[in-house]
């Protein structure tokens, strides 16, 4: 999952040490926020198909949010 995350984040020029903080589950509630952020514009650009339908990427970028999302949720 982070290495996916990485990849977005490279690709979108996002503070790579956001992740760092994540992988030792040391994210502020604003960070963890930006996070999802990040995923977000990704899955808009590049998630669905002409058809406004989630592609496997897409799918893909749809669990990491949910995952980073996770302690939002308890």
């Amino acid at each position: 999952m982070l290495s996916l995350l990485e990849e977005v984040f490279t690709f979108r020029g996002a503070d790579l040490s956001l992740i760092e903080n994540l992988s030792r589950n040391k994210v502020t509630p604003a960070e963890r926020k930006a996070i999802i952020d990040v995923i977000a514009l990704e899955l808009c650009d590049k998630g669905f198909d002409a058809q406004s339908e989630p592609t496997a990427y897409g799918l893909e970028l749809e669990r990491l949010i949910d995952f980073v999302n996770g302690p939002n949720l308890k």
